[in-house]
């Protein structure tokens, strides 16, 4: 699995972690145990760093935000990392979802979270998408 990971991601992950970005993986998969295997493969350093949330009946969502696309993932991301980095905020105005499904993406925008949508024939659109937004 960890040599199926976008390879654009590879950098971009290490930079955004050396820079002190919260990081969390929201997926429709149910492969959890998976995806924690192939960040502690790419990641050692700090794949424990990542919150990761999918479709493995983990994790629920409480709260009263909106329910479809990954907005409940990320939302339960959130309140986890809140408690991992008391002090720091996370609301949807610091939050960045990059999807290749452009209906969670527009999903994201429609609750007012910040989100970018991940071209898999230009990835490399995404990192000037992503600094659009600075």
């Amino acid at each position: 699995m960890a040599k199926h990971m976008r390879p654009m991601f590879i950098p971009l992950l290490e930079e955004a972690h050396s820079k002190s970005i919260r990081l969390a993986i929201c997926t429709f998969s149910p492969q959890v145990k998976h995806i924690s295997e192939v960040l502690r493969i790419i990641y050692p350093d700090f794949h424990q760093h990542f919150v990761i949330r999918g479709r493995d009946k983990s994790w629920s969502y409480e709260g009263n935000g909106m329910r479809d696309g990954k907005q409940p993932y990320m939302a339960s991301a959130a309140t986890e990392l809140q408690v991992r980095f008391p002090g720091e905020s996370f609301t949807k105005r610091t939050t960045l979802l990059v999807d290749d499904d452009n209906n969670n993406v527009g999903m994201a925008l429609q609750d007012g979270t910040r989100a970018i949508w991940l071209n898999e024939d230009d990835p490399e659109e995404l990192l000037y998408d992503m600094q659009n937004l600075i």
